[in-house]
């Protein structure tokens, strides 16, 4: 589907250049990024995609229009945007109210700054001004501007009786309020409103065009859709709408009525992340119109973390304020209790969130009610040792003295991997023999020692950071396994064989050629390279330099050409530093290599031309020879399997298929590496806090909490916002002018505050995955500064302010605020860079030995036999099962169709057909021609077919009525049909359906010994699936029947290619039915009926 879309896409853009005029050229140039108009697409499908999310598309479209057509400050105080600004302005300000509240009451203390007063209870005046004045923006632009900020006196004397503490804490308290409200006015008030209105109507045009490209791509992709006969989960959900609702007014209409009284009772799970068509769908089913609400949902706000997705957790809000505790038609019930995490984990959750989740960011006040209280109960464990259970902070700092002194190659670990040794170092202490933790084993119903597959660590985001998570663990000794969902075509494997395509299709490109060169099967090393190029550069003429392949054919026209000369003849070219023969040997295996992949490429389907590759290159065998090697073979077999997927489009071709793949790419379609681990294994597990959600693990490591909030999404040339439409920057491409705009600004506002309340709900379902014991670890640079940073801010009502929890950059940030007071039961760990080090310096120092000692050893002396020994026997060593090692579990029958065609090869010559004359592998269209005939065959009333004309109708029919794809039946010539029911079989086949004895496309499923299906020692079960065309009963026994539309001359050929094929049904057939098939029939279309 995404591909779909991709085309539907590329085709607006192209007609878009063609016909979209100057308004169109205008946005691009504006807009775009770079020189490419992958931006304009991106926004194109942003707001498509806002606009599916709403019940009703067209009238979000309509909503969007209509804000563009306020003309002046009164109208767009009435806007939702704008009535966010002045909500967020007076948030902001009776913050600031009740800390400069509390700064007074610092200054009036007997030993509190008195000299400050003056300045802050101005300061606290101007704030209640512009609380007063969040009425409509021109009164509080006027007001804003009128807030300025006096000098603070100076306090001297070592005399003074001034408290240095509530001197510091008031002036600290001034800094962060005077940031603040610079920060408002760079946001809100960096521009005159006469400026605002103008930016607004200079900006109407692009937005006016994209809404309409937005809109058109939409109905082309609708279209497309309907072509294809296919429908994506957006169409079930407003096809659903449309049935649902009475057209015009959106209202429930006489089918939602019907299905009201069909159901008691509707139950919605993760209610939080529902979303507005979602919403709608569920009343129009209910019964709450008809005075008898039926909706039961249960979630928890605190768990909304797929804001991505356009979920809207306000609708639970909405219910969750509205309904009451009491027994009523809309009740809620608070479920208290948390049977899952130990009372430690809880209590440390509940300090920190009581201190920073708050109403205005986290959506919810976490109070007793939503707080978590302890339902679960764990056996006493009498060896379990003080603070063993605690939650803890383990925090690193990877900057400054403490790396100063040490080796290059140890001063260049990174953050997350110091971060990822210091994991380690607890990991070995949580599974340490002697002194390791005890977890209770639910299975065994007593406590064990932990072991590493009772670990799991959490990420905010898995990539970069689980590789080198991997790494580290796995160089100390410990098992991860991270399941990665990108990086997939990054793989070197993938990467390579990809680029070997590429050269397939045009080998004059560098890159890819050079790759390909570079690979174990040409083993050209880049000095070499560096050669083969220079070589040419100096050979050829200024001006004619055609790239590396050019390159390359010059290396070989000229050793070809030394070679004529012989041993005396000149050498042209030679360098005495090269072995230019080798080079040219290497290159002419590569070329010919890629000359006969180029041929096979013209008529093998792209998942066979893959194996040819693998056979003729050896590469598959190479990569499973690599580390992690299992791990790259998958991944070359699921290039396969994408390959094949390939094959089900309508595109045929290895120049297609590397567009399928670029397109796969694009657009984010990454698969992850193959997953060849056991997850459920002895193995610390890796993964994102959005996988986790709904998973629990004895010990939960919540890793990587230094790491700064991503905000990316804010910092496009166009927001668009579900409610507020869309909003955009100030650009004149003309006079090159850029800068932001109101709505703008308003808008990335909302977005940061929303991503903020977001990461703070991640944290909390990380946190809560715990059952056992919580830890969490953080690195950063500056980790001294970052806690000074929060030592001095106050608690509000238990609650740290919140424009101070607005300002943190990272998780990290909302912990140091948090624990900063006494009462937080987190036990907090400050672990030394060097110390992480320490075990690499002395590995590192053990194994160095020096490149001379190297090289003058004797290649020819043993120095170690029992060593040498122990090789000999590893690389000896045979594998007792060998035979079942390329045992397929499972195969089809066609598969194994192909394997007896191969096994018979010797004694029975069968002429290898060019791909048109393949039943299973020509398409036209996407949709083979056997396929067709399959398909009709399986359609048609047998016991109706009366004439050539009837056949006709029926299949015209099936095509309007979806059954049968257009492009099938484009390829379907009814005579064909037809005349197979004027056949003997065809006459006894309608009598069997007459009888209700014919069966057509059954599926099967059949275990027989492998030594059974050819030349298998071995005596495993295989699973061998099929479909049977037909077969119907008499009374002496079964008939079978296989249709072929080959094109052939030779009935013994078929014969021949299918027998295997037929003996396998039999046996099916025989298995199932307990009954003997009498009689074995192909029917091919060209030639007749066929007794086999």
């Amino acid at each position: 589907m995404l591909l779909l879309r991709a085309e539907v896409l590329q085709e607006l853009m192209e007609d878009s250049y063609a016909n979209g005029g100057e308004a169109f050229e205008r946005f691009v140039d504006t807009y775009s990024i770079g020189k490419a108009d992958g931006g304009i697409e991106d926004y194109i499908m942003q707001v498509f995609s806002f606009a599916q999310s709403n019940p009703w598309p067209d009238k979000w479209f309509e909503h969007c229009r209509k804000e563009l057509e306020t003309t002046d400050f009164g109208e767009l105080d009435r806007t939702e945007w704008m009535r966010f600004l002045l909500e967020d302005v007076r948030t902001q300000a009776k913050e600031w109210e009740r800390q400069l509240e509390d700064a007074v009451k610092l200054c009036m203390e007997e030993d509190g700054p008195e000299p400050y007063l003056p300045m802050v209870n101005e300061d606290l005046c101007n704030v209640r001004q512009l609380i007063s004045a969040c009425g409509s923006y021109l009164e509080f632009s006027s007001a804003a501007e009128r807030f300025t900020f006096s000098r603070m006196a100076a306090i001297r004397g070592k005399n003074s009786t001034v408290n240095p503490d509530k001197k510091e804490a008031v002036s600290e308290c001034r800094k962060r309020i005077k940031k603040s409200v610079e920060k408002m006015r760079e946001q809100y008030l960096f521009e005159s409103p006469e400026k605002t209105l103008e930016d607004m109507e200079a900006g109407k045009e692009s937005i006016l065009m994209l809404l309409a490209l937005a809109e058109e791509f939409a109905a082309r992709f609708r279209e497309k859709k309907r072509e294809k006969n296919v429908v994506d989960f957006n169409d079930l959900e407003h096809f659903a709408l449309e049935v649902l609702t009475e057209a015009g007014t959106g209202r429930p209409g006489p089918v939602a009525d019907e299905l009201s009284r069909q159901f008691d009772e509707i139950l919605v799970d993760e209610y939080q992340d529902s979303n507005l068509v979602q919403e709608t769908l569920i009343h129009c089913i209910s019964r709450e119109r008809f005075g008898s609400p039926n909706v039961f949902m249960v979630g928890d706000v605190k768990q909304s973390i797929y804001k991505f997705r356009l979920a809207r957790p306000e609708l639970f809000l909405e219910k969750y304020n509205s309904y009451t505790s009491e027994e009523s038609l809309y009740q809620k019930i608070e479920l208290h209790q948390n049977f899952r995490s130990r009372d430690t984990v809880l209590m440390s959750i509940n300090d920190i969130f009581f201190r920073i989740m708050t109403k205005k960011l986290g959506n919810i006040e976490y109070t007793d009610e939503t707080a978590l209280h302890p339902g679960a109960s764990f056996e006493p464990y009498e060896g379990r040792k003080q603070g063993e259970l605690d939650t803890e902070l383990l925090l690193i700092n990877t900057a400054g003295s403490e790396l100063e002194g040490l080796d290059d190659d140890i001063s260049d670990y990174t953050a997350r991997e110091l971060e990822a040794g210091m994991i380690a170092g607890k990991i070995r202490e949580l599974t340490g023999e002697e002194n390791g933790m005890a977890v209770w084993d639910k299975d065994e119903k007593c406590y064990r020692p932990a072991r590493y597959g009772d670990i799991v660590i959490l990420l905010r985001s898995v990539s970069g950071w689980a590789e080198s998570f991997t790494e580290i663990l796995a160089h100390q000794g410990i098992p991860a396994f991270a399941e990665s969902r990108t990086g997939y075509f990054d793989t070197v494997e993938v990467e390579t064989v990809l680029n070997l395509l590429a050269v397939i299709d045009n080998p004059i490109q560098d890159i890819p050629l050079a790759s390909v060169l570079k690979a174990p099967f040409c083993g050209l090393a880049d000095r070499e390279l560096a050669h083969i190029t220079a070589v040419c550069k100096r050979n050829i003429e200024k001006g004619r330099d055609r790239g590396l392949y050019s390159a390359v054919m010059n290396f070989l026209s000229e050793s070809r050409a030394d070679s004529e000369h012989g041993p005396e003849g000149e050498k042209s070219g030679t360098d005495e530093l090269f072995n230019d023969a080798a080079i040219a040997e290497k290159l002419e295996k590569t070329v010919k290599l890629i000359e006969g992949l180029r041929k096979m490429a013209v008529y093998l389907p792209m998942h066979s031309l893959l194996h040819r590759i693998f056979d003729l290159t050896g590469y598959y065998d190479y990569v499973s020879a690599m580390p992690a090697g299992e791990t790259r073979r998958a991944n070359l077999d699921m290039l396969v399997e994408k390959a094949s997927s390939y094959e089900a489009t309508s595109y045929r071709g290895v120049f297609h298929f590397i567009k399928y793949i670029e397109k796969l790419k694009k657009y984010n379609t990454d698969f992850g590496e193959a997953s060849t681990v056991n997850e459920q294994g002895n193995t610390v597990r890796i993964m994102s806090i959005h996988k986790s959600k709904g998973l629990e693990f004895p010990i939960v490591i919540v890793a990587g909490m230094g790491k700064m909030f991503n905000k990316q999404d804010t910092r496009g040339k166009i927001l668009i916002d579900s409610e507020f439409g869309i909003g955009t920057d100030y650009l004149d491409s003309r006079k090159r002018l850029k800068g932001p705009t109101l709505k703008k600004n308003v808008m990335k506002r909302r977005m940061e505050l929303e991503a903020l309340g977001e990461e703070l709900r991640v944290l909390y379902v990380a946190m809560t995955r715990a059952k056992e014991k919580l830890i969490m670890t953080a690195s950063d640079k500056n980790l001294d500064g970052r806690i000074e940073k929060w030592r001095q801010i106050s608690l509000y009502g238990g609650q740290v302010p919140y424009t101070i929890l607005t300002m943190a950059g990272s998780c990290l940030d909302w912990l140091l605020m948090s624990i900063r007071e006494s009462g937080c039961r987190i036990s907090v760990t400050r672990v030394k860079a060097e110390d992480q080090l320490v075990n690499e310096i002395e590995e590192q120092l053990s194994k160095k030995v020096s490149r001379e000692e190297l090289l003058n050893r004797d290649p020819d002396r043993i120095y170690d036999a029992a060593y040498r020994k122990r090789l000999e026997t590893s690389f000896h060593f045979r594998y007792p099962y060998e035979a079942d090692v390329a045992l397929n579990t499972k195969m089809s029958v066609s598969e194994l169709k192909k394997e007896g065609m191969e096994a018979e090869e010797e004694t029975a010559f069968l002429p290898t057909l060019p791909v048109f004359m393949e039943e299973e592998e020509v398409r036209e269209g996407g949709t083979s021609r056997g396929t067709a005939y399959h398909r009709a065959m399986e359609l048609l009333p047998f016991s109706q077919i009366t004439s050539e004309e009837e056949v006709t109708r029926l299949l015209n029919q099936y095509t309007e009525e979806g059954k049968l794809a257009k492009e099938a039946r484009d390829m379907i010539w009814p005579p064909d049909i037809y005349r197979f029911f004027t056949t003997k079989l065809g006459k006894r086949m309608q009598a069997a359906a007459q009888a209700g004895k014919l069966y057509k496309e059954k599926q099967f499923v059949m275990g027989i010994p492998a030594r059974e299906m050819g030349d298998w020692d071995s005596d495993e079960l295989v699973l061998i699936q099929g479909i049977i065309d037909a077969w119907f009963e008499e009374e002496d026994g079964l008939i079978l029947v296989d249709y072929k539309t080959d094109y052939v001359n030779d009935a013994q050929i078929l014969v021949k290619r299918y027998k295997t094929q037929l003996d396998y049904y039999e046996k099916a057939l025989t298995q199932m039915l307990g009954r003997n098939v009498k009689e074995r029939y192909i029917y091919s279309y060209r030639l007749g009926l066929i007794a086999v």
